[in-house]
């Protein structure tokens, strides 16, 4: 259906064979997340806001031994419910791509508590995002001179994900309490912003840092690129 949206290809991105296939089209991000946001922004690439309203509330008991995949369905669930609502609300507008992320901390690694990790004995599980500011103490004092992992789900067709490693210093009680007390990353997944204030509790990331911030941008322009090379967006949109 015509449209007078603006593109979501910005003047900015880089003229590559990716962007004149989505030029025109209608690209929604089903996220209200401004970090996601700026980083695709970032690259030249401004798609339709429009936040999933899905719950969130996959049984992580179905993901036992392989958490990572869970923010792979979780951000399934959510492209899903901004695809079906759009549909309804006017079935002559559909999207052509809904973007969709969800971003976990899962500690300790699951490569640590498999047998013969460094952690073999404990149980991996992921962090949700604290619910007070003495649970977010309390897991950063769990991670305090260890490492997790920041699995960032990314999916539009086709579900993929980006898994890497946070390092964090072995910090103290003073200086958890002193970020804690800042009121910063209550509203995060392990209870830290590594962008933010945060980032003075972080030694060291193995990867990519934008998918520790909330999406792998240059993984997910390569994703995309090979999709359109493999004729996938051109066959959607026949």
């Amino acid at each position: 259906m015509p449209s007078d949206r603006p593109s979501a290809v910005l003047s900015s991105a880089l003229p590559l064979p990716i962007f004149k296939s989505l030029h025109g089209r209608r690209i929604v991000l089903a996220s209200a997340s401004p970090r996601r946001k700026d980083i695709l922004e970032t690259a030249g690439f401004k798609p339709e806001v429009i936040p999933s309203e899905f719950a969130e509330d996959l049984p992580k008991s179905q993901f036992e031994g392989k958490l990572a995949d869970y923010p792979i369905a979780t951000a399934g669930e959510k492209a899903l419910e901004v695809y079906e609502r759009l549909i309804q609300l006017n079935d002559r507008d559909p999207a052509d791509l809904v973007i969709s992320a969800d971003t976990v901390v899962i500690f300790p690694p699951e490569k640590d508590t498999a047998e013969g990790g460094d952690a073999h004995g404990e149980t991996s599980e992921i962090l949700e995002k604290p619910l007070s500011k003495h649970e977010q103490a309390r897991s950063l004092a769990l991670m305090a001179g260890r490492s997790c992992e920041v699995v960032t789900g990314v999916t539009i067709e086709a579900p993929g994900y980006k898994l890497h490693i946070v390092h964090f210093y072995d910090n103290t009680e003073e200086m958890i309490q002193a970020y804690v007390d800042s009121n910063e990353g209550i509203d995060r997944a392990g209870g830290f912003a590594i962008q933010g204030l945060g980032g003075i509790l972080i030694e060291r990331i193995e990867g990519n840092y934008d998918n520790c911030v909330g999406f792998p941008s240059a993984p997910f322009w390569r994703w995309m690129s090979e999709l359109a090379d493999d004729g996938v967006f051109e066959e959607a949109w026949a």
